[in-house]
Order: C-alpha cells, then structure tokens, then sequence
C-alpha cells in the first residue's frame, strides 16, 4: 500500500487544474510553507483585486474634482455653474442633450440673432447635431455657418481634438436637411454645392 494522501475526489468528468493554476499552486506551497500560508495568499490576492477594483471605480469619470474636466472650462466661459459630475442622472434627463452648449452659443451671440434659430443641440456619437428652425434654403448661410464654426469652438474648448458638427435646418417633405457642417480638420462648415 501506498502512503500517499488520496487525491482530492473530483468526480468522473471533472476537468484536470490547469497547468498555470498546478504551477501558481506550488510556488505558493513552496514559498509560503503549506495551506495555511496558501490562504493568506488566496486572501492577499483577493484584497488587492477588490483595491483595484475600488481604484477602477474611483478613477472612472465622476470621480475627482470638477477643475480638471473639459466641461469645467466651458461652464466657467459660459459663467454656469458646474454640475456635479457625481449627481445621478434622473429618468428624465436624455443624455444625447448638450446643455452647456446653448449658453456657449448664447455668449458669441448676445443678440440671439443667430442663436434665436436654434431649437435643440443634441450629440449624436461623435458629432453634434444642432436643429434650426431655418429652411432647407438656407444652405451655406451666414447664421447656419456661424453656428457651426461656434459649436466646433465650442467642442475644442471642452477638449475634443477632432470637433464634428452638423447644422440642421427643417424641410416640410425632406426631414431634417444639413445647412452646414465639419465633417474633418480641413472642412471651413461650408456644405459642398450638389450637382
């Protein structure tokens, strides 16, 4: 008879440990000195990956102070106050809006010549999309255009590299059709003449 320890009971078609799990379990054994010191292991490794995990957590946007977001240097040209980046969003609030963007607008516009057009400033992806209440013939139009070249400031100023913006005027048959945009670092917000 053999003086070995019986394996542990696996059942008929249990899979064997793999070779990573049969290695990792006998550095522990070795360097450690037995189960008790594989415990504590077990349970230093499961400290430190619910730290990460906190840490994760605390470092995903939310967290921090509202100085260091793009948003925050917008809201203070714009003179709103900061929202809290940790407020829960309610049911009500759609989180395709840009509401500090109207007051950005409203700021190179005093007026509300151009701005008095607007109805809604939505991101879609990567872009944002502001509807106008200006009629599919205003293509390429100083206020269409100047709204466009403000919503790409606007954008850069919030960090955003690549600034992408469509200006949308209402058509009674035709939608929502483009009166300007930047589709690319080169556009000028101009909309190309169609054949």
């Amino acid at each position: 008879m053999t003086k070995t320890p019986a394996p542990t009971p696996r059942g008929r078609h249990a899979r064997p440990p793999s070779t990573v799990s049969v290695r990792w379990r006998r550095i522990a054994t070795r360097s450690l000195g037995g189960r008790r010191r594989r415990a504590v292991l077990t349970g230093a490794a499961a400290a430190s990956a619910a730290l990460v995990a906190a840490g994760a957590v605390l470092g995903l946007p939310g967290g921090g102070g509202p100085e260091e977001t793009p948003r925050a240097a917008v809201a203070a040209h714009t003179g709103r106050p900061v929202p809290s980046r940790t407020a829960a969003v309610t049911a009500t609030e759609d989180p395709d809006e840009v509401p500090e963007a109207l007051p950005y607008l409203q700021s190179k516009d005093p007026g509300k010549k151009v701005v008095g057009h607007v109805k809604e400033v939505r991101r879609s992806g990567e872009f944002i999309r502001i509807y106008t209440d200006l009629g599919e013939d205003d293509e390429n139009s100083a206020p269409a255009v100047s709204l466009c070249e403000w919503a790409t400031q606007f954008l850069k100023d919030g960090g955003d590299e690549e600034p992408r913006v469509f200006v949308h005027g209402s058509s009674s048959d035709n939608g929502s059709v483009i009166l300007a945009n930047k589709q690319d670092d080169k556009d000028d917000c101009e909309v190309p003449e169609t054949p």
